[in-house]
């Protein structure tokens, strides 16, 4: 039994030094939060979140006609079809989902169809007495290679 007591001894006296180097988002301390300064803060919970899209546009594609799909594609969740003439296009969707985009090129008589994904997801940061919120943008590339 003496054997377990330095060892116990040894293992609570690591926990003493590896607490205090713990960091975390949520300031607690009464001098900080009487300091903190809330500009970047924003305190309302985004309701929806840019996905950003990148295409090919050509002289034979002018136009792209684009497929989004809440999921991945083999769920068939369509949330909205669009045709887009820039090579970049945002929609602002729901957060705390994955998008897949599906874009349909012509080359010739035939049809190639590019896809790409991306999860969006709002972020929740407690500051204080506060709750400040951001978010996770999606970046899809769908462009012909």
């Amino acid at each position: 039994m003496n054997i377990h007591k330095p060892f116990f001894l040894l293992v609570n006296l690591l926990w003493l030094f590896l607490l205090p180097g713990c960091e975390s988002n949520y300031i607690s301390s009464p001098e900080d939060c009487l300091n903190y300064d809330y500009t970047d803060c924003n305190t309302s919970e985004p309701s929806v979140v840019p996905l950003h899209i990148k295409l090919s546009i050509n002289s034979e594609n002018p136009v792209v006609p684009i497929t989004i799909f809440r999921g991945k594609l083999e769920n068939n969740n369509i949330i909205l079809s669009d045709t887009v003439n820039s090579s970049s296009c945002t929609f602002w969707v729901a957060p705390d989902n994955y998008y897949t985009v599906e874009a349909r090129y012509r080359s010739g008589n035939n049809m190639i169809y590019a896809y790409d994904g991306d999860n969006v997801k709002k972020i929740r940061n407690q500051v204080c007495d506060s709750v400040c919120w951001t978010y996770q943008e999606g970046n899809v590339n769908v462009e012909l290679r």
